[in-house]
């Protein structure tokens, strides 16, 4: 049962994973009411309170939590205000939990800070996280007649072709050093949510957009011996395909990387950035599915032996600064972009304007 839990934990996103959540608490808590939004005024910024204790919760279940910490961090913001302003005259609010799905993975520790900020501020008694984890304890607790109450609500009969895109990120390895092998590699993680067998035949990248990060170094550039896997073109809307022969049975996850290289001369100790697109391509019915757009880092297959680094020309700050801004304006409208890249962004838009 724990295992059906964990799979409808990572289906489970906005509405659904709250009316989980709601579920699972009004059997655990009798003084545990819920609050369905009503209207154009919402739920005020509450999914469900307990009045004795002036405890309060409110839901969050993005589709993919690790690319929306920006607007995970607004929601609480702006939900714990009309929460405060709206239910503390009818109970005054003493615990606040915010509830989000992060199917067991884990939270970003700026939302811990945040909430902690919100429990001094406000001079609250508690101020938590509520995560997939303490979701599951709440359920195991309960009577075996009440966890299938709970897990039989949920369960759909599941179709036979239903293959999904679980995750797509650059696979970070520290354990390299400059004379290894440089490709850049990413991971899929599918899931095949159907009924049959799921043959995935082919992935294609397709490149929506590419920018380059200029350093202004003079290089020596060492080539580095390596296979890669796939090539991808620089060139917005072009396409690279890779036929491939993977089974995936009913039920079950499984995990595909690839090597990413281009053709592209780009400067080894700067970042050339591809918005991409991948689609995958599996049993002869069944439509292709797609994950949201990332944008990756596709290192040149050299590393830089030496270099002198200079001042930074205006045009090389003007580009830079301008390619920072667009990227950053991507990931809030939700396209992925890894931690490592994000920071390297935001440390160009402080940067001066000339050198």
């Amino acid at each position: 049962m724990r295992t059906a839990f964990k799979l409808l934990v990572h289906e489970s996103e906005g509405q659904k994973y709250e009316d989980l959540f709601v579920k699972i608490m009004s059997y655990s808590d009798p003084g545990f009411k819920p609050v369905k939004a009503h209207g154009n005024i919402g739920d005020r910024g509450s999914d469900g309170w307990v009045a004795n204790n002036g405890r309060y919760y409110q839901s969050y279940a993005p589709k993919a939590l690790t690319s929306n910490t920006k607007n995970a961090l607004r929601k609480l913001n702006e939900d714990f205000e009309k929460l405060k302003n709206f239910w503390d005259p009818i109970s005054s609010v003493r615990e606040f939990y915010f509830v989000i799905n992060d199917k067991f993975k884990g939270v970003s520790p700026h939302i811990y800070e945040a909430i902690e900020q919100l429990k001094h501020m406000h001079g609250l008694d508690v101020a938590e996280a509520f995560l997939a984890s303490q979701l599951e304890s709440k359920l195991f607790v309960l009577s075996n007649d009440q966890i299938k109450q709970v897990l039989n609500a949920f369960e759909s009969t599941p179709p036979a072709h239903n293959l999904k895109v679980v995750d797509f990120y650059e696979v970070q390895n520290d354990d390299k050093n400059e004379w290894d092998d440089v490709a850049t590699e990413v991971e899929l993680k599918l899931r095949n949510a159907g009924s049959e067998v799921a043959f995935v035949k082919e992935v294609t990248f397709c490149t929506v957009n590419h920018w380059q990060l200029l350093t202004e170094r003079h290089h020596r550039a060492v080539d580095v011996s390596a296979t890669y896997d796939i090539s991808i073109s620089e060139k917005p809307g072009s396409l690279a395909n890779k036929k491939i022969h993977h089974e995936i049975k009913p039920q079950e996850t499984d995990r595909i990387r690839f090597k990413l290289h281009s053709k592209f001369s780009a400067d080894p100790d700067g970042l050339s950035l591809y918005l991409i697109q991948v689609n995958i391509h599996y049993n002869e019915e069944a439509a292709p599915v797609s994950f949201r757009r990332n944008i990756v880092n596709i290192r040149p297959p050299q590393v830089s032996e030496a270099s002198f680094f200079g001042g930074y020309s205006s045009e090389t700050l003007k580009n830079n600064k301008s390619l920072a801004r667009e990227i950053l304006k991507l990931h809030t409208e939700g396209v992925g972009v890894e931690d490592y890249v994000i920071e390297v962004l935001e440390s160009w838009m402080l940067a001066p304007d000339t050198l």
